[in-house]
């Protein structure tokens, strides 16, 4: 079991490549510094990150990150002045580059072929689809002529969504033979994605799985929770909250979590975090992906609220040998989003404190500074906001996180 170096040794390095938008990023610099370690932030835009301004204890590095030469530079002007503990992401944009670079400098990490794999949806699914796990039936769409062939295998209502995606971008149920063709085609000519950096154009057209969706948050294979998936209106796939631990049977989730860890066992991704989205119903679990990251959509600030476990923390100690510490608290906890209910000016009614003590809220925030002019995307960019309520009660939970967004919205 390796230990971080005494205080008397020069300070330790952990490099953050990136970090998603609207959740746990500012997490991953505030646990680094508490493992005593100086966090390193390499971006190619220093104004993406509210959690960057004014905060004078870490190291800022910017640079082209979608060049893999150009991070490699970075990391090596800073392993030339001091020890690298540790090199990962938050983001699931980069996080092959990370796994590259971690592997390079002989640090601990996911493999890089199975970040590679479990990226790209389509292989994803062909090949937990050939070990037996059930997928929705699906079809690659990479050039005009391939939509109808795609339409006439899969079946309407289908999903259609991007190869490489993330935050619900692009992703939509399709109904009818010309929503599924209009859907495509937006896809085929879609070639950057929301950070404008180039991407692998075309589609997958998936059949679409009726049931409760749930998420399976793993860590090096052994199960952090299991988290009760909440989404707005059709066609669109937007997540409007989460709960956790989730609500179910014994016997359904012994069926969720074993579906889950069998299909990061057969991508390969055994170590490091996971996020397995799926769809239950009695009987029957589907694996809808699997994505090789920590859960976004505060999904661990959710866990940390309710059983007092820190995700985020574990994560960390895990790439450094370290051991995690286990639950305190077997409450459970509801975050609902703020999502504006129509475009234009929008603004709080009151502000946060008072909105806490009123609804007896763990935690609210905010990812824009309001007012603003709201225009809507149908993907994760809608959400300007959380609400956190915890109870021993789950219902009570969702009762008072809900409660919270409808007097805001």
């Amino acid at each position: 079991m390796r230990e971080l170096k005494a205080a008397a040794m020069p300070i330790s390095a952990a490099i953050f490549i990136e970090s998603n938008s609207s959740g746990s990023g500012g997490d991953f610099i505030l646990r680094a510094r508490e493992l005593g370690l100086l966090p390193v932030f390499v971006t190619a835009a220093p104004e993406r990150y509210d959690f960057l301004r004014g905060n004078p204890e870490l190291d800022l590095r910017a640079c082209d990150t979608s060049s893999e030469a150009a991070v490699a530079a970075v990391v090596d002007d800073v392993a030339a002045v001091m020890p690298i503990e540790l090199l990962t992401t938050s983001s699931d944009l980069y996080l092959h580059t990370a796994a590259l670079q971690a592997r390079r400098l002989g640090l601990s990490g996911p493999d890089p072929d199975a970040i590679a794999l479990c990226r790209n949806k389509a292989r994803q699914a062909d090949a937990l689809r050939a070990a037996g796990i059930r997928v929705p039936n699906s079809a690659t769409v990479d050039a005009d002529c391939d939509i109808r062939k795609a339409i006439m295998r899969v079946g309407l209502p289908a999903v259609a969504k991007p190869i490489n995606g993330t935050g619900s971008v692009g992703v939509n149920l399709v109904a009818t033979e010309t929503d599924a063709i209009q859907a495509l085609r937006n896809l085929l000519g879609t070639t950057t994605d929301v950070r404008g950096r180039p991407m692998q154009s075309g589609g997958l057209l998936m059949s679409y799985i009726a049931g409760d969706e749930f998420s399976v948050e793993i860590l090096d294979r052994q199960i952090i929770g299991v988290t009760r998936k909440h989404l707005g209106a059709l066609p669109h796939f937007v997540e409007i909250g989460h709960d956790a631990p989730a609500v179910t049977s014994p016997q359904l989730r012994a069926q969720i979590v074993g579906e889950a860890v069998r299909a990061v066992e057969v991508l390969g991704h055994v170590r490091g975090p996971a996020h397995v989205e799926l769809r239950a119903r009695p009987g029957c679990v589907t694996i809808i992906e699997v994505n090789p990251r920590l859960a976004g959509g505060s999904i661990p600030s959710l866990f940390r609220h309710a059983t007092g476990f820190d995700p985020v923390l574990a994560v960390l100690r895990s790439l450094l040998g370290l051991p995690s510490a286990r639950p305190t608290a077997d409450a459970h906890g509801s975050i609902r989003f703020i999502v504006p209910q129509r475009e234009g000016p929008f603004d709080l009614p009151q502000n946060g404190e008072h909105l806490i003590d009123r609804f007896g809220l763990a935690e609210f925030a905010l990812y824009r500074i309001l007012p603003i002019e709201f225009r809507r995307c149908n993907d994760f960019r809608d959400r300007i906001g959380h609400v956190i309520a915890v109870d021993d009660d789950p219902a009570a939970a969702a009762r008072r996180a809900e409660a919270a967004v409808s007097f805001i919205q």
